[in-house]
């Protein structure tokens, strides 16, 4: 099934549940291929493998939807442009922030590029480390805070149907959690609704830890 049948599915399934109110649930139309093309030739060796079938079928997700009983949360999906993911000199006061270069020019935050801004103060995002090998899926707690996940970008799309877009599912690939905050029982609500969302399923055998 393609990426965008999938998005589709998941808007449905959503819908159906009695539970759930959605927001917002928009695909984008499929992305030209020079548009690709163009991302992919700055990405260079940092492209990761889906990417491109991903905006092939589309150009961008939003998704916003609450569980009754909540407080509103629920779960949320906003994956940009391919040419807003891969656009640096745009992410300036967004992602990372012209005191860090001047601090430290090769700042980790410099180096990180959205793929999901699910919430306003945190992105699951890409993360190129110096090398010829594709960016891997990170948790970034916007200017604060960049913990890798484990994940590589097809991996992330297919913990994201499963989780459907869960408030803060991300958390879970970073590893297991003693807090027990509205976070957690966000992702039980949501998990109680589908059957094959087990949340400990996804979390890693050891943490990770944060990059210094």
């Amino acid at each position: 099934m393609s990426y965008r049948a999938r998005f589709e599915r998941l808007f449905a399934e959503l819908r159906a549940r009695p539970e759930v109110t959605v927001r917002v649930a928009e695909i984008g139309p499929p992305t030209p291929e020079p548009v690709i093309e163009a991302a992919r030739a700055v990405a260079a060796a940092a492209w990761p493998a889906g990417m491109a079938e991903l905006y092939r079928e589309l150009s961008s997700v939003d998704l916003e939807y609450s569980v009754a009983g909540s407080g509103g949360n629920g779960g949320g999906v906003h994956i940009p442009t391919v040419t807003d993911v891969w656009d640096h000199a745009g992410h300036e006061d967004e992602l990372w922030f012209d005191w860090l270069v001047e601090e430290s020019p090769d700042h980790p935050f410099t180096r990180i590029r959205p793929i999901d801004r699910f919430v306003p103060e945190a992105y699951a995002v890409l993360y190129s480390v110096p090398g010829d090998a594709p960016a891997t899926v990170h948790y970034h707690y916007c200017g604060e805070e960049l913990t890798p996940t484990g994940l590589s970008y097809e991996q992330w799309l297919e913990r994201l149907f499963v989780a459907r877009g869960a408030t803060y599912w991300l958390q879970l690939a970073m590893g297991s959690s003693t807090k027990r905050t509205w976070v957690e029982e966000n992702l039980e609500r949501v998990a109680a609704l589908f059957p094959d969302f087990v949340p400990s399923a996804l979390h890693p055998p050891r943490p990770f830890s944060p990059i210094a």
